[in-house]
């Protein structure tokens, strides 16, 4: 048994030929003078219900190796911390993996039944039991004493992928300090997820089950992480169209981050502040951009145009907006596929990896620490003064603080009572709705102003908008926002 910590990298592109990715790492000084081994890989994974726990038998050269693998936390997309069990297998591969399952006492629970599954699952999945074929190239590489293992894999369904481990806690600056260097000087990215074939499809949030009995640090990762898979899942469907969904939800993404560092602003230390921050604050200024060009040019302006007795007047305006838009978006697409942005994932990883590994002197209960939480941020949004006499800008807060606190539930839902997470979160995104709409109109008009192609009555048709807009949507916010009732916990807690 060994334990590893693991950086996974996929290529940008899944044409990229293995002569040239070998090409581009071996001009990387850490690679230079370790010459490869290659080989062909067989892979065919056996199921199992135990939960982290992962099964293959992998064939090289006719000889069979049972390989189990615990992932000893939720996994960072792109980043890991795992424990590896291998041995032989014969020719019968359930006396085998008997024999593995008792090989270990660690082993002999999530193994229990590993034989008897083989044959069940070859006739319900045929095509997972024949397995893949790999090609793997693998350097040993030495960076001051630290031994690391960096493996190319070719499967014919993925993406190149790059995986770099190393077997101890220590060798973390190596393994990161290698990783970086890769980025700069090779076409490659921290890879989203387990999946080697990337979806176009693009990623929501997920929903996160954070057990009570967690710590505050661990449930900080366990956020975190989620937010990572939202953000480098979209990153990566993007990069075959970046459509406006994409764009939404890398926005969303950015936003539920912000969130949880302002709930976890006590663990947000100076390299986060000096390093991530800075670069974090440029890309999410382009999305901001770009999403509201898709809303102004997509959304605002055809409801104009639809509620406006001669909607042919708006087509020139449409068109010029729509001109902004796409150059909003070309320099999103440029920046996502930026080694700036690659440096901005990998950073953000390595915070978190080495967050995750440190331990507290008092660990602060998660139930606890969201308690407080939820109910400092309800009581800020639940004493705001009547929102139809609230100024503009102040509802525009308001707005702010709903979102925020929707993400907090979201973030801390596996606490709360069902009835919060079935009506607050409810209510949270109808009150964003409704006050959303007027500060769209509002933006709007401030926007048509700037705009040379604009005409006198389309401003002020645009101001009236807002104007109407922002009365009859805080009447809806306020009937909403005095609907909400105080987040509860669970009645076991």
């Amino acid at each position: 048994m060994t334990i590893w910590i693991e950086i996974a990298l996929r290529a940008v592109q899944r044409e990229e030929g293995r002569a040239t990715l070998i090409a581009a790492l071996e001009r990387i000084a850490a690679f230079a003078g370790h010459p490869p081994t290659r080989g062909l890989l067989h892979v065919r994974e056996i199921p199992l219900k135990a939960p982290d726990w992962r099964l293959t038998v992998e064939t090289q050269d006719g000889a069979r190796t049972l390989r189990a693998v615990l992932t000893e936390q939720p996994p960072v997309p792109g980043f890991a911390r795992y424990r590896s069990f291998a041995r032989p297998a014969g020719d019968d591969l359930a006396a085998s993996l008997r024999e593995f399952a008792e090989a270990e006492a660690g082993l002999r629970v999530p193994l229990a039944k590993a034989h008897r599954v083989i044959g069940f699952a070859a006739q319900a999945a045929p095509a997972a039991a024949d397995g893949r074929e790999i090609e793997r190239i693998a350097w040993r590489i030495d960076i001051e004493g630290v031994f690391l293992r960096a493996l190319l894999e070719t499967a014919a369904d993925g993406h190149p992928e790059l995986r770099l481990a190393a077997p101890v806690d220590g060798s973390l600056d190596a393994l990161f300090s290698l990783a970086g260097a890769v980025i700069d000087a090779t076409p490659f990215v921290i890879a989203s997820g387990a999946a080697s074939a990337p979806s176009a499809d693009p990623v929501c949030a997920t929903s996160l089950d954070v057990p009570p009995s967690a710590t505050r640090r661990a449930a900080f990762v366990a956020m975190a992480t989620s937010v990572a898979g939202q953000w480098f899942g979209n990153e990566a469907a993007a990069r075959d169209g970046l459509g406006d969904e994409h764009v939404h939800q890398l926005r969303v993404a950015q936003r539920r981050l912000k969130t949880l560092l302002k709930l976890f602003r006590d663990d947000i230390d100076e390299t986060w502040h000096t390093h991530i921050a800075p670069e974090l604050a440029w890309f999410g200024g382009l999305l901001a951009d770009a999403r509201d060009w898709d809303v102004f040019a997509g959304t605002t302006l055809p409801a104009y145009a639809a509620s406006d007795d001669d909607a042919t007047r708006w087509q020139a305006l449409i068109a010029a907006a729509e001109a902004r838009r796409q150059d909003a978006r070309v320099r999103l697409r440029e920046a996502l596929a930026s080694k700036r942005h690659a440096r901005l994932a990998l950073a953000f990883i390595e915070w978190l990896a080495r967050f995750a590994v440190q331990e507290d002197a008092a660990p602060t209960s998660f139930v606890a620490f969201g308690a407080r939480r939820i109910h400092k941020d309800y009581r800020r949004i639940a004493s705001v003064p009547d929102l139809v006499r609230l100024p503009a800008q102040e509802r525009h807060r308001v707005r702010i603080q709903a979102k925020r606190l929707r993400y907090a539930l979201e973030f801390f839902r596996s606490i709360l009572s069902s009835r919060t997470r079935k009506h607050a979160g409810a209510l949270l995104a109808q009150l964003q709705s409704a006050l959303g709409e007027a500060n769209d109109a509002a933006v709007a008009a401030d926007r048509l102003v700037a705009l040379p192609e604009a005409t006198d009555y389309q401003r002020g048709f645009a101001r009236a908008w807002s104007a109407a807009t922002a009365r009859t949507d805080a009447q809806e916010g306020e009937r909403v926002l005095r609907a909400l009732r105080r987040p509860r916990l669970k009645a076991s807690l």
